[in-house]
């Protein structure tokens, strides 16, 4: 699971490696037709033209294989990086925590803790599911990267270290993105 920092990173290199590639190519255009193209505020003419539209064509072309091979979300691919996904701590709410089996009341989904520390999860299953058969995530991983985890499970867990910070559950999840 990448992070946001990460994904930030990875559009900002994607953007720029598609201008350069873009730029060359219409360099590569603009050289093969003797030079001769202007395409500005004072005047253009026809090879200008197909310059301008050699690095559109390029550009958008490059930033699309860019997409499949890094696997970013728009967003953050279109604006070099200055706008990045939703860290999983924004969208995870708080578990409310039961001491013990007596306390939980059966509705929804509760988090079991003994002296402080967590054990389990209430109210995914007809038993107590441990930390461990529930996916959990740090914090800082961007909530693009959790769909496989919402293809098998209903609910993903956001901690920090030990610390169980809340979970997301897939409703809110495909709330959050849209579908």
């Amino acid at each position: 699971m990448r992070t946001v920092k990460e994904l930030r990173l990875a559009g900002l290199f994607a953007y720029l490696a598609a201008l350069v590639l873009g730029l060359l190519f219409s360099y590569l255009v603009h050289a093969l037709l003797g030079g001769t193209g202007r395409l500005g505020w004072g005047s253009f003419n026809f090879v200008g033209l197909l310059e301008g539209l050699g690095f559109l064509f390029f550009f958008t072309f490059t930033l699309y294989l860019a997409k499949k091979a890094v696997r970013v979300p728009c967003t953050t691919l279109l604006t070099a990086g200055l706008l990045w996904p939703t860290p999983a701590h924004r969208l995870a709410r708080p578990l409310p925590r039961v001491e013990g089996l007596e306390a939980y009341e059966g509705r929804g989904v509760a988090l079991l803790v003994q002296e402080g520390r967590p054990l389990g999860v209430l109210g995914l299953a007809d038993h107590i599911l441990s930390l461990e058969e529930v996916p959990s995530v740090e914090g800082e991983v961007a909530v693009s990267e959790l769909y496989p985890l919402f293809l098998r499970q209903p609910l993903v867990l956001v901690v920090r270290g030990e610390e169980v910070l809340g979970g997301i559950s897939r409703e809110a999840f495909f709330r959050h993105v849209g579908s």
